[in-house]
């Protein structure tokens, strides 16, 4: 596929999808305006009669709602004469769905049962089914609690959950680390798609969404290839935004929120807007964030400020049994790299552009395939490092040192069909093409072009009652070719690698009582090697390294087993996994102890070896009170070399314990938690040991009622000099952000 194409096709997607967009806020502009009503109530225990603070009243399918306040009263705002279904629910009791007829019926009582257990949350990104039962740990942070976690990239405000650790190389770049697994072992997509950035191919390349415009986020930790394929052999991380609507109601909202940080001097903010008829609904979102340098207990980490501009929109439309939605969103990112922190005449900064279309629609269906999910996603990413050199007599000089153009088109059908005895299940369908031309005085690899088309079969069998067996195969086919460039112009040498692959799951989900379930999960996934892990043969001064790939890598595959035990009770919740993957061809991005010259960059080369990686995550959480509630978790994973005398890998991650204490009294909520990080000295040859460190932190919320929240968290409370072993920066001295208050408003209106 010619690049003219891709030209041409990104101009008619902008015309197509942009007009109807435009024409629908208008049109949606001049529905705004229908008088509106209070309808007032109190949200109470149903046992005791006491009212319940910090309820969330809801209209059905509406991001907005209203707080209950201290004596369990509530308002919440809606059309007149019109019939909704509110949903109301409270940490601690079962959510109710209650029909109104007429929001002037006021005011109203509701009551609340007590449940025993948590509700169970479904994670999509799980199963294609759509359901609670999981075979592996999964995770999911709503709106509030991304906003508590507010941060500047996806890395970052993963940092410090069980199971995660962040790939520190400044704010913007950093990146969430599984079970050890970092790069391209870890799939980020958005709204169910690969992103089609490039955040996983190297430690300076930043995750192409402001954490801003995220939803929700879900995290799948263990092999999850059976589903998505490549890059999925260590885990997933799903982001949603609500550039396209899904679920609405009638008339305007909105959603406005800011983040402040003292670290960094950071300021950013967001504006969203929606308006909704009975079948068709627009949004629009617009998001800025600016920062300076990172400040740290020995001074100022340079080159490491940021700025950012983004903007999202789309429109959903319903009718019957089908729904579907078309989103645009960009970005405009330009950030620097702490690359020669000890040479304050040079200085690396990447600028960023990304433009991205999607769409997802659905159809149920009374036929044996009963729902169907078409997704088809585009996106065109440029992505330049310019290399910046200051003389002392003022002058100075630009360079740019790498470029890399990448276009990308891909889509996934899953139909989901009926029940057949005890068996449920769905077929999936996926593919994925991409361009990429690499440019620049140092360019990096040859120009590469490939695609993928892939089909799953995924089925769940209920062997008796508590009892549910997975079991499902995916087999792909996957092409990839390099073209010439001006750095590389023999590379027609290199032959067009052509893969057949196969993977598989099977699991077993047993849930005896309502407190207990227990899951395991055998995967064979695999994953199969980067352009830069095969072609790379140049300096890479955004990333501190020159960089040596290998053509002859294979692919990797890996057996892993995921077990872990999960108990829910009405005081104490409590998680246990244990996980083992055997890698065999594990592709390490090494240290080799030699200097290039005249660039004086360490050289680093992917090699490969077999790997194995293994390790536990255990979480408690205990009521100490209907108000009080106390945490412990403990995470560790060791990853090593396969054989008589084995290496251990690089950057792996060491063992963290996180300790919390909360208060929640429904309108407040105030807690205090430490993370103790020990010491990692099993690291791999000429990579050096890092100290143990304990980090102190503080969180408060207040619920003011209708949408409104204020956030304060301080992190580092004592200003403690520690070094991550996962940062990049290349003077390993240098040390992580110091002390750090965030603040976090946000109105849902």
């Amino acid at each position: 596929m010619p690049v003219d194409f891709f030209a041409m096709f990104t101009i008619c997607l902008r015309s197509i999808g942009l007009i109807p967009i435009l024409t629908l806020f208008i049109l949606a502009g001049g529905l705004y305006g229908q008088s509106t009503v209070i309808l007032e109530g109190r949200v109470a225990d149903a046992r005791t009669g006491e009212p319940i603070p910090g309820a969330t009243v809801q209209k059905a399918g509406s991001s907005g709602g209203a707080v209950t306040d201290l004596e369990g009263f509530f308002e919440l705002e809606g059309d007149a004469g019109s019939e909704v279904e509110i949903v109301v629910r409270s940490v601690g009791y079962h959510p109710v769905r209650i029909p109104i007829g007429d929001l002037s019926d006021s005011p109203v009582l509701i009551e609340l049962e007590p449940e025993i257990l948590r509700s169970e949350e479904v994670v999509v990104t799980g199963s294609p089914l759509g359901r609670n039962i999981h075979y592996q740990p999964v995770q999911s942070m709503n709106r509030e609690q991304l906003q508590q976690q507010a941060a500047p990239s996806l890395g970052e405000m993963l940092d410090g959950t069980v199971g995660v650790a962040t790939r520190s190389f400044g704010s913007a770049p950093a990146r969430p680390v599984i079970r050890g697994f970092d790069g391209d072992r870890v799939l980020v997509m958005q709204n169910g798609e690969r992103m089609g950035d490039l955040s996983s191919t190297a430690v300076d390349h930043a995750v192409a969404l402001d954490p801003l415009s995220m939803d929700r986020v879900e995290i799948i930790r263990g092999p999850a290839s059976l589903l998505y394929g490549s890059s999925a052999i260590g885990g997933v991380v799903n982001m949603f935004s609500s550039d396209m609507p899904r679920e609405w109601e009638e008339g305007f909202s909105g959603t406005v929120a800011t983040h402040g940080a003292t670290m960094n001097r950071m300021g950013a903010g967001m504006v969203r807007i929606q308006q909704g008829t009975e079948n068709i609904a627009a949004t629009g979102r617009l998001i800025y964030r600016d920062a300076d340098d990172l400040r740290t207990p020995a001074g100022r980490l340079p080159d490491t400020r940021l700025s950012n501009r983004s903007y999202g929109g789309g429109v959903g439309f319903r009718s019957g049994e089908f729904e579907s939605g078309l989103s645009v969103s960009g970005m405009d990112y330009s950030y620097g790299l702490p690359d020669a922190v000890d040479n304050p005449l040079e200085s690396i900064e990447i600028q960023m552009n990304r433009f991205n279309l999607q769409s997802i629609s659905t159809l149920e269906m009374p036929h044996f395939f009963e729902h169907a999910e078409l997704r088809v996603h585009y996106s065109s990413y440029r992505h330049d490092e310019l290399e910046l050199l200051s003389e002392p007599d003022g002058s100075s000089h630009q360079g740019l040192g790498i470029s890399f153009d990448q276009q990308t088109v891909s889509s996934s059908l899953v139909l989901r069909h009926r029940q057949i005895g005890a068996s449920e299940g769905a077929v999936g369908f996926s593919a994925n093409y991409s361009e990429m031309d690499v440019g620049g005085a140092n360019a990096l690899t040859p120009n590469a072009s490939g695609y993928f088309m892939a089909t799953y079969l995924y089925e769940e069998i209920l062997m008796r009652p508590g009892l549910r067996m997975k079991a499902g195969g995916r087999v792909e086919f996957k092409k990839t070719s390099v073209r010439a460039n001006k750095l590389f112009p023999d590379a027609s040498r290199f032959e067009d690698r052509r893969d057949l692959i196969f993977s598989g799951a099977a699991g077993l989900h047993y849930s005896p009582s309502r407190q207990w379930t227990a899951g395991l999960q055998i995967a064979r996934a695999y994953r199969t090697p980067t352009i830069e892990e095969l072609y790379s043969f140049s300096p890479h001064a955004a990333a501190g390294s020159f960089d040596v790939g290998d053509s002859e890598l294979q692919n990797e595959y890996s057996l892993g087993s995921d077990l872990y035990v999960d108990y829910h009770g009405a005081l104490l919740s409590s998680q246990l996994s244990l996980f083992a993957n055997r890698i065999d061809h594990y592709v390490d991005f090494a240290p080799s102890g030699e200097q290039h010259e005249p660039s004086e960059l360490p050289i680093f080369r992917y090699v490969s070896r077999d790997a194995i990686l293994y390790g536990f995550e255990w979480m408690t959480v205990v009521d100490l009170n209907s108000r009080w509630q106390a945490s412990a978790g403990l995470d560790y994973v060791r990853g090593r070399e396969r054989g008589d005398s084995p290496n251990d890998l690089t950057f792996i991650p060491p063992m963290r314990t996180h300790l919390q204490l909360h208060y929640d009294s429904g309108s407040i909520r105030a807690g205090a938690r430490m993370r103790i990080v020990s010491r990692q000295d099993r690291v791999a040859p000429n990579e050096a040991p890092t100290d143990g460190y304990p980090l102190l932190g503080l969180d408060a919320v207040y619920r003011f009622g209708h949408g409104v929240s204020l956030s304060f968290r301080m992190d580092n409370l004592m200003n403690e000099r520690y070094k991550d072993h996962l940062s990049r920066v290349e003077n390993r001295d240098a040390p992580m952000p110091g002390r750090n208050l965030n603040a976090m408003f946000r109105w849902e209106f």
